[in-house]
């Protein structure tokens, strides 16, 4: 059996520092307690990694680079958990490995390194790393793997806010800039052998904290810090030797001095940048590319700040004084601005992450002279609620608290298969609870209220779909596009046929299938609303509907009979039509079997109930009693298998339940019970495959509180029930955090022999994964066998 990870997707985490962009050409980022690695192409970029082993959220990420200029091979990343991770390069898993670790016992707001020999690839190389908790800095030394802490720095009391590290030219000193609370910039040296640094100057200026810093190294030995605060503004200060003192002049710049072994270096300002008008979090160099006569004429600084702009800045020929070269970012709408900015390798890509953990990535035309914004991955920056796949498979839809509900499709290209989002249908005011499918072109979504609000596609998505997948069902398609009145939180249909034209010409059908940019999916995806129901007394929790999209069950939370009810709702008039009582507190997750002839729900209240089909009602035909349920904790999820003769039951215990369903006597029977020895199942999920039946077997797939998935094999053999583990997923493979929800896709002909899992977490990522295998397959693992209950 041969297990793929098909799609990532997930944001980077709201900190400075968080993502960074290597030669090597991958982008590393923070996504909540994990690092994702992330592979940039021509067309569509994916995440390709996600490396786990931090317990809370990562604070600061970043490539070492190698003082040689080669690929970097190795990355640093920290956590408010304390802990300093370096993860390496693994060529035989092509991934990365943490191979030092340390704890130094509190949060960690800020990191930098610096290698300290020029073989980065050798087991020996040494390894400088500053950390900052703090009012306190440490300063630690790798070699051979062992990370220890050789130096604790502290300014006075004074917290430390960022802190980069260079080396001085034709020296063996190391340079360090600290940022300080008090808005000052200290810089210390250190021998690169004994490492103990020592205050040499402070740089003062700016007006308030000092969020980013940046080193530049020129030919002629100079070395240019670039220093961006929340004042707005942009310092940049030259750090030189001085070759003669010069005479007094009173239009001279003001020079700080200090001395290493006898050189004196003079500190002067260059220039202070205005431009901004917001706090500045992120400044970078443009990478040199070995370039010859590399001086400051050709030098070019990245800024991003909190005021949706990005500006590269340059010093003009003419005048002598550092311009505004072009600026890049959003004007209006609702998001915030930018926490960090990085240069590509190449120096033509320019990349930033926003206050929502989104993506913005330009690219350099040369041919039109122009930055051009191209696709960048795109993830939820909050816990992943809930998913649905669209009832024939050609979109997954996902829902978070992050208050947006989002749509993923598949995109093809010379055998190349790319998952990326093509739309953001709602973005609400709410934290989002739940959703589901009523029809290709319809959902129902449930939020932090009590109304189930109804979405209805666009013609604009119908076209989008239509360029990935046969969109010939898309019938009942809405003819406008949709926006969100300000301090609204219903999306309202506007007739716009010119914003139509105007967009069918910037993108014409000829041009081929575009991925929409990060700007395109918060502004022009939309989906408009359709009804709203009311009905609950509280926050709605769950949703299911039925397979031919007749009928939607909705519930919310509970502490008592009354409004653990179920509604049944009529997508044909929408009203209700029934109101199902049996659980006396919140009902957790609920599922129409696939003939649609049963409605299973499971509650806090520790049991479950099904309802069997009559006419066109439902009536409550059994529930479970404390006498033969093997749950003594909250049930959370439920799941039916494709030929409806079966379901499970999955509970904070720790235990599933497989309960048959004889539909002739409306007799439930509980088959087996698997004990995950007290690990709290969250998700549960049957592959929709129908040789399996044939052959006497199902498919499970269990999600766990810690972030594991797990594949089991279930044989029914007489008396007996046999469960053969397949594989299981670790918490860098799967989830780190609860599994809040699992679904297959529905069966793909064209891939007879492989299914695709779709799995969303508290961890804020959606993963999809591809378990391919042969048809009557065996299985050497051992398989526990559990006998009936009578």
């Amino acid at each position: 059996m041969i297990s793929t990870t098909r799609y990532i997707s997930c944001s980077c985490n709201r900190m400075p520092h968080c993502a960074d962009w290597a030669s090597n050409g991958l982008v590393c980022f923070g996504a909540c307690n994990a690092i994702a690695i992330y592979e940039p192409c021509i067309h569509i970029g994916r995440v390709v990694h996600t490396l786990h082993r931090h317990r809370e959220h990562v604070s600061t990420v970043h490539w070492i680079r190698p003082r040689n200029g080669t690929p970097e091979t190795e990355l640093l990343s920290c956590s408010v958990d304390g802990t300093v991770i370096i993860w390496s390069e693994d060529r035989q898993s092509n991934s990365f490995r943490d191979t030092s670790s340390l704890d130094v016992g509190r949060a960690i707001t800020l990191a930098d390194s610096f290698q300290l020999t020029d073989d980065a690839s050798s087991t020996c190389s040494r390894l400088l790393v500053c950390v900052g908790t703090g009012n306190e800095l440490k300063v630690c030394s790798r070699e051979n793997n062992d990370i220890k802490v050789v130096q604790t720095m502290d300014f006075g009391g004074k917290f430390s806010l960022h802190c980069r590290l260079t080396h001085l030219p034709n020296t063996k000193y190391l340079l360090m800039a600290t940022a300080l609370e008090n808005s000052s910039v200290v810089l210390c040296t250190a021998d690169e052998l004994q490492l103990n640094f020592v205050k040499v100057q402070s740089l003062l200026g700016h007006q308030d904290w000092v969020k980013c810093m940046d080193f530049c190294h020129c030919d002629n030995g100079d070395i240019f810090l670039a220093t961006g605060s929340e004042d707005t503004t942009i310092r940049l200060w030259k750090i030189s030797q001085t070759v003669t003192t010069p005479l007094y002049n009173e239009l001279m710049q003001k020079r700080e001095i200090f001395t290493i072994d006898n050189v004196e270096y003079d500190v002067t300002l260059e220039t202070i940048l205005y431009g901004h008008e917001s706090w500045v979090y992120g400044v970078h160099w443009q990478p040199t590319q070995e370039k010859k006569n590399h001086d400051r004429r050709s030098m070019k600084l990245l800024s991003s700040s909190f005021d949706k702009s990005m500006i590269i800045w340059k010093l003009d020929d003419c005048t002598e004084i550092w311009t505004e070269e072009v600026r890049v970012g959003e004007v209006g709408g609702n998001s915030l601005g930018f926490y960090g900015c990085k240069f590509g390798p190449d120096g033509l890509h320019i990349l930033g992450h926003d206050y929502q953990g989104s993506f913005h990535i330009w690219k350099y035309s040369q041919e039109i002279a122009k930055w051009l914004p191209r696709s960048a991955p795109s993830g939820h920056f909050s816990e992943v609620v809930d998913l649905c796949w669209e009832p024939k498979g050609r979109f997954l839809l996902t829902a978070s608290t992050d208050k947006t509900t989002r749509i993923h499709a598949l995109w093809k290209d010379d055998e190349e298969e790319r998952w990326h989002e093509i739309a953001r249908p709602q973005v609400h005011g709410h934290d989002m609870s739940c959703l589901v499918m009523l029809a290709p072109y319809m959902y129902a979504s449930g939020a932090e209220e009590k109304v189930i609000r109804v979405f209805t596609a666009t013609s604009a998505f119908r076209d989008r779909l239509g360029s990935l997948a046969d969109v010939e069902d898309f019938k009942s398609v809405a003819t406008r596009r949709a926006t969100v009145p300000s301090l609204g939180l219903t999306n309202k249909a506007t007739l716009d046929e010119e914003f139509a034209e105007c967009k069918n010409a910037e993108n014409p059908v000829t041009e081929g299938y575009e991925t929409p940019t990060e700007e395109e999916l918060t502004q022009n995806t939309l989906w408009p609303e359709l009804k709203k129901l009311y009905g609950h007394g509280y926050e709605i929790f769950c949703m299911a509907a039925r397979h031919d999209g007749s009928l939607l069950a909705t519930a919310c939370k509970s502490t008592s009979l009354e409004h653990a009810a179920i509604i049944l709702w009529s997508t044909t008039t929408w009203s209700q039509i029934q109101r199902l009582v049996s659980h006396q507190l919140t009902v957790t997750q609920m599922e129409f079997s696939p003939n649609d002839m049963y409605l299973l729900s499971v509650s806090r209240d520790r049991k479950w109930s099904l309802y069997k089909k009559h006419d066109e009602s439902y009536t409550l035909t059994a529930t479970s009693s404390k006498n033969d349920s093997p749950h003594l904790r909250i049930i959370w999820c439920c799941a039916w298998t494709m030929d409806s003769n079966y379901f499970a039951t999955g509970s904070r215990d720790g235990k599933v339940g497989i309960w048959s369903v004889r539909t002739e006597e409306d007799n439930v029977t509980r088959e087996a019970t698997l004990d995950t020895q007290n690990q709290s199942v969250t998700a549960v999920c049957f592959a929709p495959h129908k040789d399996f039946i044939s052959q006497g077997f199902h498919v499970l797939a269990m999600g766990f509180e810690i972030g594991h998935i797990e594949i089991y094999m279930l044989t029914m053999n007489g008396e007996v029930v046999e469960w053969t583990k397949l594989v299981k997923y670790d918490t860098s493979e799967a989830h780190h955090l609860t599994v809040k929800k699992l679904v297959f896709q529905p069966r793909n002909e064209q891939w007879p022999n492989t299914l695709r899992l779709a799995s969303c977490s508290s961890d804020h990522t959606v993963k999809i994964r591809d378990i391919s295998f042969e048809i009557g397959f065996k299985c050497n693992i051992a398989c526990s066998i559990l006998t009936r209950p009578k």
